[in-house]
């Protein structure tokens, strides 16, 4: 199973403020979902928080020393190294469709078309048994630089800002390290105002 880290970065590397996201960009959020849908997801307890429920149809996975009481559906573990020997026990696979090259998105990412069409009523024990190709650390800032030593891919929403007064940071990606694989074009967000797109990352 592959160690894969998704992203979304402002170019100074902020990711956040009071524990909550700097912008909304819708696209980029429907990225997000279709990109882990089906994977074992791995966060730390204040990003679980954040976000306020399991996200569906993927294993939850806390990283957290104590003092967290896990809701239904949330798998609790001490550190990065179990979470990962957990997502690939556990986990089944349920996968998004191929992505479309005619789509713009980097070609191994799930493009717009290519959302997940499973009902909510199958689980995922019904849906498969066999291993997710990928489990995703989703944040925060600690757990992202534990897991970069670890992760074998980034996924990396790039949005074209500096955000000044920004709490948390992503470490820098060094390019001796990682090499870009694919990149989408550069997409704009009406709503926020922002350009940004969506780069894949591999380890050399």
């Amino acid at each position: 199973m592959e160690k894969c880290i998704i992203v979304a970065i402002a170019d100074n590397n902020a990711i956040g403020k009071d524990n909550a996201l700097l912008w909304h960009i819708s696209e980029d959020l429907k990225f997000f979902k279709r990109t882990t849908m089906g994977c074992p997801v791995i966060m730390g307890r204040k990003t679980f928080e954040s976000i306020g429920r399991p996200l569906p149809k993927r294993l939850n996975i806390v990283v957290s020393r104590g003092g967290f009481n896990a809701p239904e559906g949330v798998e609790v573990t001490s550190s990065l190294e179990e979470a990962y020997t957990l997502a690939e026990r556990r986990h089944p696979s349920v996968m998004p469709a191929s992505p479309s090259a005619a789509s713009g998105y980097p070609s191994t990412m799930p493009g717009p078309s290519d959302i997940m069409s499973l009902s909510p009523a199958i689980t995922l024990s019904e849906a498969g048994t066999s291993p997710a190709p990928c489990a995703f650390v989703i944040g925060g800032g600690q757990i992202y630089a534990q897991a970069m030593s670890m992760a074998d891919r980034l996924i990396v929403t790039h949005v074209h800002t500096f955000i000044e007064d920004a709490d948390t940071f992503f470490p820098t990606i060094d390019p001796a390290v990682w090499k870009v694989v694919d990149r989408s074009e550069t997409l704009h967000d009406e709503e926020s105002g922002y350009d940004f797109e969506f780069v894949e990352y591999r380890r050399f």
